[in-house]
């Protein structure tokens, strides 16, 4: 080898020690249902994290001078606590610095504490209040809860559908529970006649069900829980010739529910999701150009989770450090910008300051959204 080619090749290897020593790899988990029943919730998760993973490094992010190189590690809770806890577990292997998830309350809860053994801080739009009222302090919740989706169910029945008589209906679920307390309080303030009934998803009589709502001569329905109870509900209540209305939260509100629904849900339908809709700001255009682009029409979860990844990464660019414990510090003193959200800024519990309530009416088959409150 001659004196110059020698040379050159030391040269190249400087270039590229000193080029890896400017960049940090970092793993993000997320963790969801990715198959079974619920997978589509898990799915558009993953898919909107994606979307934020992709922007980050295609447009350089730096952290403390070093170039961040971002992956995200994906792994399937199957909607299971005890999946769930192995799912954490294996992200923890992986050496994940954040994860964002689960979507099912039941699920994120049991694993919160896994997380938070480690000291990774845990972020999810889980919706029921307990998530944050367990005294961990790695956990962020970035979405309303269930209070705030539930009371404007409640209120949606009674200031919008000016019902009289409501049927609540749950799935036995920790969220579809969660859901309806919420409703229940609105509805006994307000001297509003309800009837309840909880469903359990492997053994329910929807024959049944829907005689007891007919019997109850409720105008509306409020659901809680997750679809496969829900859609299942709706279509029998629409095969026996029932007009009642039909309220239900976050997890039965996207476009792939309402065609599931196949045309049960395209009037006198009405839901909520807790966050703010693409719509709302300019850097939501751009999500759902890339989103569509690349996964089509995007789900309910898809937004939360890809402002979530800009949070986990803007986080860390203010600790200037991927270092769990400075990530958790940062997420609990200081605001941030979501792309979708607006500003995003955690309380002492971890709550979503000022979190948003999105009220959808489907017409003509559309889940159209209505500015403001009922």
């Amino acid at each position: 080898m001659t004196k110059f080619i020698r040379s050159v090749a030391v040269l190249s290897t400087l270039v590229l020690a000193t080029a890896c020593s400017r960049q940090v790899d970092v793993k993000i988990g997320l963790v969801g249902p990715m198959t079974g029943a619920l997978a589509h919730n898990g799915k558009s998760m993953a898919q909107g994290a994606q979307i934020a993973i992709d922007e980050l490094n295609e447009e350089g992010f730096f952290i403390k001078g070093k170039r961040a190189n971002f992956t995200l590690v994906v792994e399937d809770d199957k909607a299971s606590p005890e999946e769930g806890k192995a799912a954490a577990q294996r992200l923890l292997d992986a050496g994940v610095v954040a994860v964002y998830g689960h979507f099912n309350s039941g699920v994120t809860i049991p694993a919160a504490p896994i997380y938070a053994k480690a000291g990774i801080p845990q972020m999810s739009a889980s919706t029921n209040p307990k998530y944050t009222r367990m005294g961990i302090a790695s956990v962020f919740r970035i979405g309303a809860d269930d209070i705030e989706q539930g009371a404007t169910l409640g209120r949606i029945a009674v200031e919008k559908l000016k019902a009289k008589s409501v049927f609540v209906v749950d799935d036995a679920s920790l969220f579809g529970t969660g859901l309806v307390l919420e409703v229940n309080k609105v509805l006994a303030a307000k001297n509003v006649t309800a009837t309840a009934e909880s469903l359990k998803p492997n053994a329910v009589d929807y024959a049944a069900v829907v005689k007891k709502i007919a019997d109850s001569q409720a105008s509306v329905v409020v659901y809680g829980g997750d679809d496969p109870v829900g859609v299942a509900l709706l279509k029998a209540l629409r095969a026996s010739g029932s007009d009642v209305k039909f309220i239900t939260g976050d997890s039965m509100c996207d476009a792939g529910i309402i065609k599931a629904a196949a045309g049960t849900a395209d009037r006198d339908y009405f839901c909520t999701v807790a966050g703010v809709p693409p719509s709302w700001l300019s850097g939501g255009a751009a999500f759902l150009r890339k989103y569509k682009a690349k996964f089509g029409e995007p789900g309910a979860m898809a937004p939360i989770a890809y402002d979530g990844i800009h949070v986990y990464a803007q986080a860390m660019q203010k600790a200037g450090s991927t270092e769990p414990a400075a990530i958790v510090t940062e997420l609990k003193k200081n605001s941030f910008d979501g792309k979708i959200q607006g500003s995003v800024e955690f309380d002492a519990k971890g709550d979503l300051k000022d979190g948003s309530i999105v009220i959808y009416e489907t017409i003509g088959g559309v889940l159209t959204e209505k500015s403001g409150l009922y």
